[in-house]
């Protein structure tokens, strides 16, 4: 009994902290203003110069009070033919911008994703530019279709926003993993049975799906360490840092994966960086065969403690 008591109140400690830091936070205004400015710009280009019918921002910048200095720019673009599309996103280099920019073509978009992007858009107008002093009542008219899902009217309800938000995200980047996967596994068949000329250029692709697993997981982290933690790691080992963050526990939350995990994506992390660091024919297929074959299984472990963390944070909810 001692000990169900001990949890109980390391969960209203959890809940009670976690509660207070996403009732509290504001907006970064500063950083709103200056990345829906590029949005802008980028839309004049998409408009003027590649013949673009419709231009919507999604993603973190329709979330105000999630958008950080950190977060991309998210963009959907409509009416440009694949090679109008490729050429935009070259330009894209050529924005000066201290955020990322993420150019999405609408016309390639199904099932669940295409639906959140369409709810998400906020259309940038051709032609209009966004307001020099973005007044709290300017940025609610800017947000106004998404309602309570941005800027909820009872603060008591941030909570229970957040984490439905929160956990939607998740749940799209863990959707985009499985994809990732599919084409590994199949990659591993057709390597059994593929001439032998054909086997470099199938092995480098499941070396480069493998890194992108991680890639994947990696932007689960981010998200955690952003919306749940408030602090990214900086500085060479970073990704490494972040994986560590992620196996504590801390004030507003318990650990995200376990220490086996932890060890195993690890041994992951390190692949990538092989992967990302050498030419393909350097790279042995016995190691990536390693991964191959067992990536399936560490997935459905993580998949298990990422929902096992976002299903405590869910009954946290209902205490709140």
């Amino acid at each position: 009994m001692r000990k169900q008591g001990c949890l109980e109140a390391e969960r209203r400690a959890y809940r009670s902290r976690l509660a207070h830091r996403w009732r509290t936070r504001g907006i970064d205004e500063a950083s709103l203003h200056r990345a829906w400015d590029i949005a802008h710009e980028v839309a004049v280009l998409l408009y003027a110069e590649f013949g673009a019918t419709e231009v919507s921002v999604f993603g973190s910048l329709t979330e105000p009070m999630r958008f950080t200095k950190e977060s991309d720019i998210d963009i959907v673009v409509s009416g440009l033919s694949d090679s109008a599309f490729d050429a935009a996103q070259g330009k894209m280099l050529d924005v000066d911008s201290e955020f990322r920019i993420d150019l999405i073509n609408m016309a390639v978009l199904s099932g669940s994703f295409r639906a959140r992007v369409m709810h998400q858009a906020i259309r940038v107008e051709k032609g209009r530019h966004p307001p020099h002093r973005m007044t709290a009542a300017a940025w609610r008219t800017l947000y106004e279709h998404l309602r309570r899902n941005v800027l909820p009217a009872d603060p008591a309800d941030m909570y229970e926003m957040t984490l439905k938000q929160l956990t939607q995200r998740l749940s799209d980047e863990l959707g985009r993993i499985d994809e990732t996967l599919a084409r590994i596994q199949r990659g591993v068949v057709q390597i059994d049975v593929l001439p032998v000329q054909a086997r470099e250029f199938i092995e480098n692709t499941i070396a480069t799906d493998l890194a992108d697993v991680y890639g994947g997981v990696d932007r689960i982290f981010l998200r955690i360490a952003r919306e749940v933690d408030m602090s990214v790691p900086s500085g060479r080992r970073w990704h490494k840092d972040l994986l560590a963050q992620m196996a504590e526990g801390c004030p507003e939350r318990p650990a995200v994966i376990s220490a086996t995990t932890e060890h195993r994506l690890s041994q992951l992390l390190d692949f990538r960086g092989m992967v990302n660091n050498i030419y393909g024919r350097e790279l042995s297929y016995e190691k990536t065969a390693v991964h191959a074959e067992s990536i399936d299984a560490l997935f459905t472990t993580f998949s298990q403690e990422l929902n096992a963390f976002t299903a405590a944070l869910a009954g946290y909810a209902e205490e709140v």
